[in-house]
Order: structure tokens, then sequence, then C-alpha cells
């Protein structure tokens, strides 16, 4: 049974078999577990222990002890009783001296003593012959004793964080050995004898006073990890290139002046640490290593970089001497991480771009004061430090987010950046086919901005001139015309609907386009204009005297049509609307007809298509609220933000609602 607090503990205390007294503010140990007969597990860590007392040697049966981040400073002789013990865990004391008589604790395979004062190692340390892990982290240890070489099991040594300086021949009889950490201590030279361990898997020597690696490092056949950071390593052993197995190569903060070419042939590394050594050149092997994912190579004196593994996810060549950036870089399909900072870079490859993976971004320290191009194109960049302000790289990263989220083509980035972040500023800097093409991906906010350019900046035209005949017109999205219908009207004018976007057209209709309908601009055209003023056309030439001068009568009868109970009557008057047009007037009662549902919905739309401004259809679309739960106030809101600069009249619209609904008195009492 498992307890973690006293009251559980004293009231089972006879079936209790593993107590942890974690973090408990415990200056002593209580006195009830000494009372507990099955206990195998006592933890007692992060207390504040001064002593382990002598009835510790009453649990006969324990296992496991761990007093881990006390205040311990001695070991009672009563401890090494516990002969069952196989982890004793003794980590951040206070301890000066292991007692001898630890070689008595002959089952232990596990003994943590870092983080406390330890000067040596008693010789009775190698009679534990079961040990398989020692920790002596942290201490203050100059030398390993001789005994140490009969811990036959022993397979991790963890002794970084000494003043060790001397590596003997004791050691390197520890065949046994996977893990060897002597990081942090005084090491100067690494023995050729370190080949005799066969088994070793992890070698960690950094930060300590080596100068070269001995021509028998390439004989420890399954070594995966060897870090070797904080040294003063000038160059590295050609046998290097004979550890099939290393994973893990760290040489950062060295003084290497080049790399072996058969660096190559360890195929199976997967981090190669570089940064702060003297490199001028990379060897063209690094190429070879198929499995490289991550390549740090910051503070060194490179200019260039040869072809890289394409899998690599992690790429620094910050604080280093690039003033370009090869193009080959573009094939690191793979990359999520890129510091790049503290160059000379003044712009970025255009081919920069097509790293659609690159999530983090560092180009801060280099004389670049304008977001490059390229940046636009990076479709996975969340994080990006420089260029630029940081007003400009915040609008950016969220221009990037919005084009994720609305998977848009690379090709329209930029013109969708234009709208979005600019206000539409520059659009003139793009080619029409390259806006129209924009507008047919069904944008409401971007296709708004780009039809009121297009047909008010650029080569738009608000009234067709004659002659007409041989004219012909393109209908590009939905624009309310029939296409059967108006072919007929053209032909009386002489003129001709183009259906084929491969065909020139004299002029294009723009109308609202959706990415559903997938409509394709015109190959080529001479002129735009808008539905409304192709709409207004059309009456004039057709003589429709009602759209363009009705009487005050026609348009109170029309309107008491159009909202008749009587639904004969409502479709009389869509079928008078549709024959003669629709004169401006009547557009808010359209408007409202069809966001109310009266009358045939596809009809209203029709209609409200042919003949309302740019302005308007982007109000038509929006989510007004008009009926429902709305209160007062935001439909008040609501009617001034989308009535605002088009020909629908809000003021109406409000009376209109007030009568059916009993609502918009607000407005009517402040705008009326």
């Amino acid at each position: 049974m498992r307890a973690f607090d006293l009251p559980t503990a004293l009231k089972h205390r006879e079936e209790i078999t593993e107590l942890s007294l974690y973090n408990c503010r415990l200056d002593a140990l209580p006195p009830v577990v000494f009372g507990m007969p099955r206990l195998r597990k006592l933890e007692v860590s992060a207390n504040q222990l001064r002593e382990i007392p002598a009835q510790i040697g009453q649990l006969k049966g324990l296992r496991v002890l761990n007093l881990i981040s006390n205040r311990i400073a001695e070991l009672p002789p009563q401890l090494f009783e516990l002969t069952q013990l196989t982890e004793l865990d003794l980590r951040n004391n206070q301890i000066k001296a292991l007692p001898p008589a630890i070689g008595r604790l002959k089952d232990l395979q596990r003994l943590y003593l870092g983080g406390n004062a330890l000067e040596e190692l008693p010789p009775e340390i190698g009679q534990l012959s079961e040990l398989t892990l020692l920790d002596i982290q942290k201490n203050r240890i100059k030398r390993l004793p001789p005994p140490l070489s009969r811990l036959a099991n022993l397979r991790q040594l963890r002794a970084a964080h000494n003043r060790i300086g001397r590596l003997t021949k004791p050691l390197f009889q520890l065949t046994s050995l996977d893990v060897l950490d002597l990081s942090h201590n005084r090491v100067r030279t690494l023995p050729p004898d370190i080949s005799r361990l066969q088994r070793l898997t992890e070698l960690h020597l950094s930060h300590n006073l080596l100068e070269k690696i001995p021509e028998s490092i390439g004989q420890l056949p399954v070594l995966r990890r060897l870090l070797l950071s904080g040294n003063k390593i000038a160059a590295l052993p050609p046998s290097i290139g004979q550890l099939q197995w290393l994973s893990l190569l760290s040489l950062e903060k060295n003084r290497l002046a080049a790399l072996p070419e058969n660096i190559g042939q360890c195929r199976r590394l997967e981090k190669l640490l570089l940064s702060n050594n003297q490199l001028s050149a990379l060897p063209a092997a690094v190429g070879a290593l198929d499995m490289l994912s991550q390549l740090h190579i910051d503070g060194n004196c490179l200019e260039s970089l040869p072809p890289l593994p394409y899998q690599i996810r992690g790429l620094s060549i910050r604080d280093n001497r690039f003033a370009e950036l090869p193009g080959h870089i573009r094939h690191l399909d793979n990359l999520c991480s890129f510091n790049a900072g503290k160059n000379q870079l003044s712009t970025l490859p255009e081919n920069f771009g097509e790293l659609y993976r690159l999530q983090k971004l560092w180009l801060d320290g280099n004389p670049m004061p304008d977001l490059p191009r390229p940046l636009f194109f990076l479709s996975a960049l969340e994080d990006l430090k420089g260029p630029g302000d940081a007003e400009a790289r915040k609008r950016l990263l969220r221009f990037l987010k919005f084009c994720r989220s609305h998977d848009i083509p690379a090709r329209m980035r930029l013109v969708v950046y234009r709208v979005l972040e600019e206000d539409g500023r520059g659009l003139n800097d793009f080619s029409i086919p390259l806006l129209l093409e924009a507008l047919s991906y069904g944008m409401t906010d971007v296709a708004y901005a780009i039809r009121k350019h297009l047909l008010e900046e650029r080569n738009g035209v608000q009234h067709l001139s004659p002659p007409f005949a041989g004219k012909k017109a393109y209908l590009f999205g939905e624009t309310g015309f029939d296409p059967q219908h108006l072919r007929l009207q053209l032909e009386k004018l002489g003129m001709a609907l183009n259906e084929d976007p491969e065909q020139e057209a004299d002029f294009v209709v723009l109308g609202r386009l959706l990415r559903s309908m997938k409509a394709r601009p015109p190959r080529n055209c001479r002129s735009l204009i808008s539905r409304r003023s192709f709409s207004a056309f059309l009456n004039r030439e057709m003589g429709r005297a009602f759209a363009l001068d009705p009487s005050a009568r026609q348009l109170d009868n029309l309107r008491l049509m159009i909202f008749s109970p009587e639904k004969a009557q409502r479709q009389l008057a869509l079928q008078l609307l549709k024959t003669n047009g629709v004169p401006n007037p009547l557009l808010t009662d359209l408007f409202l007809a069809w966001k109310l549902g009266y009358g045939h919905q596809e009809s209203l739309e029709k209609l409200l298509l042919q003949n309302t401004s740019e302005e308007a259809l982007r109000a038509m679309y929006y989510p007004l609220g008009l009926t429902g739960r709305t209160s007062e106030t935001t439909l008040t809101s609501n009617i001034l933000r989308y009535t605002e600069d088009n020909e629908f009249d809000g003021r109406r619209i409000a009376r209109f609602l007030n009568e059916l609904y009993g609502t918009a008195r607000f407005y009517l009492e402040q705008y009326g």
C-alpha cells in the first residue's frame, strides 16, 4: 500500500509498503516510520532533515531510500545495516564524506551522491558489485579511486561538475559502461584507452581542457552521443568518420578551423553543433549526412554554405559573414527554424519563399530595413525577428495567419496584403489579369477593394459610348444578368455576349465572385464596367423610361405590390421590374424584401446585383441583423454602418422595421 501523508501512514502502518513525504517541511523523521514492518520504499525528499536517526536501521526490509534535497551532513553507521537496499538517493545534501561502511550494501544497484561536498570516494566503493549507476555530480572530487575498476556491472558513471584532472587506467576497465559523463571537470587529455569502452553509447566531455581527441575514438562501435563543447580542440581525428551510430556531435566553443571530409561518413548523425569556432568553410561532405536535422554554426567566419541535406529542420548561421544566402537553400523542404541574425544580408533570394514549412525566422542584426518580398510567401511563418519595424512584422505575421486559414495561393499574396494591411495602396503595381484572378478567389473584403480599384482607377468605364456594333461583352462572376436573355438584348444593339474566356472581350462586367464558382477571367479585355453602369446602359439603349425617370405614383404602387400579402402581386411587381428596369428609389425596398423573405429570393437578388453599386454590393452580403433577437441599439448600429455611402436608405429601413416589428425607435428619435 502507498501513502503520501502522515495521517494515512498512522492509520495503516502495518500495511504500508511505500511512503512518500515529499516537501512536508519535516526537520526529523517521524517515529511512525520506524514502526512499519512492510516498508520497502521511503521518500522524504525536499524537507529540512539535518540527520538520519539511528532508528533507520530498524527498517531491515527497505529497498529504496530517497533523501534528496535535505540538510544532511553525516551518514550514521545504522544506515549501512540496510543490506537489502537497491537504491540510495542522497542528492543535494551537505555530505562531506562517504563512510567505508558503504561497502556493506552489497545489493545496491543505484547510488546517487550528486550535489554534496564530497572530496573523494572511499576504496570500499569497489565492493558494490551489483552497482549499475553511480552519480557523483556536483561535488569536489579530484580523482576516481582505483577500486572503482571492480564495478563490473556499472553502466552509468555520472561525474560532471567536479575537479577531476586526470583519467587513470582503472576507469577504462569499466567495460560495461553505457554512459560516461565527465563534463565540467579539468581533464586535459583523453587517453587512447577510451577505445576499451566498447559498449559506450554516450561520452560527455564538455567544458574541460582538452586540446585533441585520440584517433582511437573511432573504435567505439556503438557511440551515439559525443559531447565535446567548451574545450580547446583545434582539429578532429579522421577516425571520427568511423562512428557509424553517432547521432549527436557537439563541438561548440572550441578552436576548430576545419572539419575532416570524412565527417560525411557519419550517416546517422542527426545533430551537428559547431557554434563559436574558427570555421571559414564547411566540407561538401556535410551534404551526405542524410539524417541531419539540426545544424548550428553560429559565431564562425563563414561566408557561404555547401548544399545541405534536405531534411534539416533547424539551421542556425548567426553571427557569421554571409552577404547573401545560397540559392540552394530553397531545397531545405523540412526547414522549420532558421537563424541568420547578425550577418551582412541586405535581402533574401527570391526562392527563399519556397520554404513552406519555415515557422521561426531570425534576421535581426542585418542591414535589411524593409520586409523582403519572399517573406510574404512563407506560409507557415509564426515567429519573425527583424527586419523592418515591429509593426510591419506584426502585420506580416497576422497576414500569413490569414493566408493559412484561407489557403491563399502564393501568386496572390502581395495583392491580398496590399488590400488587408495597406488599405489597397499600391494596387497599380499589379497587372489587371492578376487582379482579376485575385477577384475570382472570392474573398469579400479583398474583392470589394479590387473592384473599386479596377473600376475607378484603372481602365474602367462608367458609360459605354457608341458605336456599339461588333462589340463583345463578358460577364465575370455573378452579375444578376441572365445570359440567354442578355444575348438577345445585345443582338438588338449589334453586340455579342462572349462566354469563352480564351477569346478577347471589349469590356468585362465585374460581378460578385465566390471561390466555389471557379470563374475564369478573360485572357484579354479592353475595358471594365460595373454591373450598375452596364444595367444603366441597357436601360438607356432599350428605351426603358421607367427605370430612368419614374413618377412618384408609379413608385408607390410598386412598393405596395412588393410588400403585398398576395403572392401574385409580389410576382407581378418583380416581372414589371425585370421588363422595365429598376429605378434607384426602389433599391432599398428590394433590399428589405430580399432580407426579410418577401417574394422570390433569387429574382430579388438578381435585380439587386444588376443595379447596385460596389458599396451596396458589399453591404448586401454582410451579416446585417434585421430580424430575430437583435436589440434596438445593435440594429441601429448595423443600419448606420451598412447603409453609409451607398444607395440604401437607412432611415427608410429603420422606419419599415419599426412599423413591422415595433423596433428601431431609437434610430428614428436620433436621426429622424
